[in-house]
């Protein structure tokens, strides 16, 4: 009876606050198996913590407080970036737990945390010894409970990484398509995605678009230097001004503008966060939705990756270096990176001396190492930098005697200007045929600036050299993973090849 009565609570207090988790949508309009999906993952959450404790109260409240905060998580990852949790936050644990300032919880290796952690043991230790006592009867621990804990381990286990029929996950995988967080919970409910999102995710869809052929064209003549490719990923970078939110000129932005094949707004795929969602659409050059829930987080396992642009200039002949410099095994890059085409990876090691510019490493300082990569390599080069200067947190330790943090995150968005003029003018010194492409990975995380973005999209730009002039052009709007394909057109343009 105290089972029952202790489970039946638990489950409608939980199934009331998964009805409140951001955003919310219709709890009444849910489809039937979202329903049941919702009280099984929940029940199985029960399950966990009284197969630790066989103590029903203590479960059901252990339960309640576990899945409020993962509703409180996920309400404020809504807030920051307007996506709520999905399934694949999860495997981010270990690097949130070592980089927890860029994860804004640096209060995770203080040591009051770790006091907070002992506190609460000793209240379980204390609960379970003297509030509640154990429903397991005496002497049965080896028979009844570890048996017991086996299998829940085992049908938990089986659900995460075990084969699951083709024919459920194809299901579930079609009913969670578009890979939108944001949709999942208003239609499912929090606990209901999250383990939909984990099962339709074991049914692996596999996109990879057709590049050219034939690839004369971005062959240099036989006599004739080699050409130089340089992509920039810029870490929260958009032009203010355009946006109609903050009046700061950018004047190597409009520069490049004033030379450039093609520029205008860019449609980023993500909001805030997930860097690696625009790397991986610029790279495989096509939309993201094409990869399934696999768009959620490209780098997780990679099993059958998409060609991508560095693939197709490395068959080209062109040596491929991949710069970013952060811990490479942060989203898996030390082990995708080489997948995606990549021959050369740099990391913050390669940058061990130089000075930081806030928390990390200057922009000015990638645009100097890519510059000496290029007049160094005599082979054609296709360098893309992935920047980190003006990543969030934009807190006040960060840059002392500027007070807030929209003043912060523009003092590092003129850097990044600065960077595009650098790189312009070292490109057009090392008299190569080049292109260098530029674009914002996505909008900044700051409620201070705008919130949310009036529009998420950010800017870009490609320019072509050649004969020590860059090649005219117009504006143009487009989606990140068309820029691919303007790119190739200003190679080709830039080696005096047809397109």
């Amino acid at each position: 009876m105290l089972f029952a009565a202790s489970f039946t609570l638990y489950l409608l207090l939980t199934l009331l606050i998964d009805a409140l988790a951001a955003p919310r949508g219709r709890f009444a309009g849910r489809p039937l198996w979202g329903q049941l999906t919702a009280v099984l993952t929940l029940s199985l959450l029960f399950a966990v913590w009284f197969a630790v404790s066989w103590r029903p109260i203590f479960a059901a409240v252990s339960a309640l407080i576990t899945y409020t905060i993962i509703v409180l998580i996920s309400d404020y990852k809504f807030r920051n970036v307007q996506e709520p949790l999905n399934f694949v936050d999860f495997a981010l644990i270990p690097q949130i737990w070592r980089h927890p300032v860029l994860y804004q919880a640096p209060y995770l290796h203080h040591p009051a945390f770790f006091a907070g952690i002992a506190a609460l043991l000793g209240i379980i230790v204390l609960w379970c010894r003297f509030v509640e006592p154990s429903l397991l009867p005496d002497g049965h621990v080896w028979d009844v409970a570890v048996p017991a804990g086996v299998v829940l381990a085992m049908v938990i286990g089986w659900a995460v990484a075990g084969p699951l029929p083709s024919r459920l996950t194809a299901a579930v995988h079609r009913r969670m398509m578009p890979a939108d967080s944001t949709r999942h919970v208003r239609v499912l409910g929090l606990a209901a995605s999250l383990a939909a999102g984990l099962v339709g995710w074991r049914h692996a869809a596999t996109r990879s678009r057709t590049w050219p052929v034939a690839v004369p064209s971005v062959r240099p003549l036989p006599d004739g230097p080699s050409p130089v490719v340089i992509a920039v990923q810029s870490e929260s970078f958009m032009d203010l001004r355009r946006a109609g939110l903050h009046d700061v000129k950018l004047p190597g932005l409009e520069h490049a503008r004033s030379q450039a094949v093609a520029y205008g707004r860019v449609a980023v795929p993500v909001q805030g966060a997930w860097t690696l969602r625009s790397e991986f659409a610029f790279l495989a050059g096509c939309p993201l939705d094409e990869f399934g829930l696999d768009a959620l987080h490209p780098y997780l396992r990679l099993a059958k990756p998409p060609r991508t642009l560095a693939h197709h200039l490395g068959d080209a002949g062109f040596a491929t270096a991949f710069v970013h410099p952060f811990d490479l095994d942060f989203f898996n890059r030390r082990v995708a990176m080489p997948r995606l085409g990549f021959d050369r990876l740099v990391d913050e090691g390669d940058f061990a001396g130089v000075a930081r510019e806030g928390y990390y490493v200057p922009d000015m300082a990638l645009a100097e190492y890519a510059l000496a990569m290029a007049a160094k390599e005599k082979q054609p080069l296709f360098c893309m930098i992935a920047t980190m200067e003006n990543h969030n947190p934009w807190d006040k330790d960060r840059l002392p005697g500027i007070e807030t943090p929209v003043d912060r995150y523009v003092y590092h968005l003129r850097n990044a200007d600065r960077m595009i003029a650098h790189l312009i003018a070292g490109i057009e010194r090392l008299g190569r045929p080049a292109v260098l492409a530029f674009y914002g990975d996505h909008v900044p995380t700051m409620p201070e600036l705008a919130d949310p973005f009036p529009d998420p999209r950010t800017d870009y730009f490609v320019m072509g050299c050649r004969d020590g002039a860059w090649l005219p052009g117009q504006p143009r709007d487009c989606a990140l993973h068309e820029m691919a394909d303007t790119i190739l057109d200003a190679l080709a343009w830039a080696c005096d090849r047809p397109a």
